[in-house]
């Protein structure tokens, strides 16, 4: 079989293609699926996953990992699963890697929902410059983008001594960026004491967690209030992951 063969429509091509992406779209190829793949290319006469294009297999792993996502979780077994597929179907890294940090985002946040919870390195340069506390543990950072507003809008969710965050909990707030000026870019630290925010040139400002009402989650990012005015610090993500690991994550930080 021929180039023109392959990518000209061929009906059987297409009837294998098909029963790729049915075999991977529930996150899954088993063993079985796999030889049964191998029987039917054989009987079809064509040539395997692998020489598909790349966008068509992209499209494929796409879905198989859409199907992991919506479990909101990815434990190890799931984290194989993907890795089969993605030798199945002969992607590189780069070539799915907008999906690589998606999951990572998932497997954080299932290792958080343990209570496993990350750490930033004391040499990661996002925290160059910045003086810690005795005994303050950064777990996590997020680049955002600043924005400066005067409007409230959704109030959020008060970020406090012992706050409570509920899987998907962050999705019915959305943050007030309407007539709100963008300031630059940032990177919110998230320690067990406070929230960082600091700037692209080096400034520092930071929110402790302590029941005042100051700092507010919401599903695009977090809003902090200052005496004049607010500052929104929208995720630069824009994953829905990122709003679920601050959310968990704060939930076990502020936790006295």
């Amino acid at each position: 079989m021929g180039i023109k063969d392959w990518f000209g429509g061929d009906k059987k091509k297409a009837a294998y293609r098909e029963k790729v992406k049915e075999a991977v779209s529930d996150g899954k190829l088993s063993s079985t699926d796999i030889h049964e793949l191998s029987k039917l290319r054989e009987q079809l006469d064509v040539t395997d996953a692998a020489d598909d294009r790349t966008e068509i297999r992209r499209e494929m792993y796409d879905e198989a990992f859409d199907a992991k996502r919506s479990k909101g979780e990815l434990n190890a077994t799931g984290l194989h699963d993907l890795a089969k597929i993605q030798k199945f179907l002969a992607l590189r890294d780069d070539q799915i890697a907008d999906k690589k940090v998606e999951v990572n985002r998932l497997r954080m946040l299932t290792e958080i929902r343990k209570g496993n919870l990350p750490m930033v390195p004391p040499t990661h340069s996002v925290l160059r410059g910045v003086k810690l506390e005795d005994g303050e543990v950064p777990h996590y950072s997020v680049q955002v983008e600043m924005l400066s507003s005067s409007r409230v809008g959704d109030d959020g969710m008060a970020i406090d001594t012992n706050f409570e965050y509920a899987e998907g909990a962050s999705r019915s707030h959305f943050l007030p960026t309407e007539g709100a000026k963008p300031v630059g870019d940032g990177t919110v630290i998230i320690t067990t004491v406070r929230l960082i925010i600091k700037t692209e040139g080096g400034r520092l400002a930071s929110v402790k967690y302590g029941g005042e009402g100051q700092a507010f989650l919401y599903n695009e990012g977090l809003r902090v209030k200052g005496t004049m005015n607010q500052t929104l610090l929208k995720f630069k993500s824009g994953a829905d992951e990122t709003a679920e690991i601050v959310g968990e994550l704060l939930a076990r930080v502020t936790a006295r």
